[in-house]
């Protein structure tokens, strides 16, 4: 059996965050449950609002509600012991979110969403419901796209009682990643790959392994301050350049002295064809301080 350290972090999440009882990942429908469509008049409503929609009215094609009932999973779901019923999907792709071109990747999302709020209608009846699709990297155009039609889906399907959650980037990392490190610290479960990943980082030293060389490193004044490098991806800064004019985005990690690393974002919204890489550089204060704060690297890489 395929084992996916995402579906182990959603399952970690929702038993150390959201404080589920109950919780199971790879939750299946069987053939054997009965489930008469015709008697729950919400569930027949809901779909029937699905496939009249103007903009979510294809992503079931042809299938009858039976069929997409019958044939569906979802990643990770969990019970809180009241009320409340969470259902995750959780997408990892290194590379960025990607089920094709932009507007399959997005239907596949919301197909994943409207389907699971199906299922949990005619299994779970009369529960509140949180119904999430996360993933880590999603690239700018993709997150666009998929950002206009949540709001939809918000306004025309969220209610009192039901709420959709579109979870990713840095927001993945603040509420899902980082929590769920927190929450298992004081936990050992040799079922959870991912906090058994997380122990086994914590047997080390966490001095910084740098990855393969990506990135050229150059002194900045060498000879004045030859403890302080910065790397560029792209190595070659006038495609460094090139790419930040077209992005207006890059990533800053911080590596310091003390083995401590910080990673922000280089808002570059106000830098112009005619502004000098190093000059914009070198005037920021956190680098101007390097020797006081024992900053020896920063990385820029440019965000997609």
């Amino acid at each position: 059996m395929k084992i996916e350290i995402g579906e182990s972090l959603m399952l970690s999440y929702l038993k150390h965050v959201k404080k589920c009882l109950f919780y199971q990942a790879n939750w299946k429908v069987s053939s054997n449950w009965d489930i008469d469509t015709n008697s729950n008049d919400k569930l027949s409503f809901v779909y029937g609002n699905i496939t009249k929609h103007s903009e979510f009215s294809e992503i079931f094609k042809q299938s009858k509600l039976e069929q997409l009932i019958k044939q569906s999973e979802i990643d990770v779901i969990g019970w809180d012991g009241n009320d409340k019923i969470y259902a995750a999907d959780i997408a990892f792709h290194e590379a960025g979110l990607n089920y094709g071109s932009k507007i399959e990747t997005k239907n596949r999302v919301f197909k994943k969403l409207l389907r699971s709020y199906l299922n949990l209608l005619a299994y779970f009846p009369n529960k509140k419901y949180e119904l999430i699709f996360a993933s880590p990297k999603v690239h700018n155009a993709t997150e666009d796209i998929i950002r206009d039609y949540f709001n939809v889906l918000n306004n025309d399907f969220s209610e009192e009682n039901v709420i959709f959650k579109y979870i990713s980037n840095n927001v993945f990392r603040d509420e899902i990643f980082i929590p769920t490190i927190e929450e298992t610290k004081n936990d050992s479960d040799t079922n959870e790959l991912f906090m058994r990943a997380i122990k086994l980082s914590n047997l080390f030293d966490k001095t910084p392994v740098e990855p393969p060389f990506r990135g050229s490193t150059t002194t900045v004044e060498p000879g004045a301050t030859d403890e302080l490098t910065l790397e560029f991806i792209p190595t070659d800064e006038k495609v460094f350049k090139q790419e930040l004019l077209r992005t207006k985005r890059a990533k800053r990690t911080w590596y310091y002295k003390d083995n401590k690393i910080t990673i922000d974002e280089w808002d570059a919204s106000k830098f112009t064809i005619e502004s000098n890489l190093r000059g914009n550089i070198l005037s920021n204060n956190k680098i101007r301080a390097w020797r006081e704060t024992g900053l020896r690297k920063v990385k820029f890489e440019i965000l997609l």
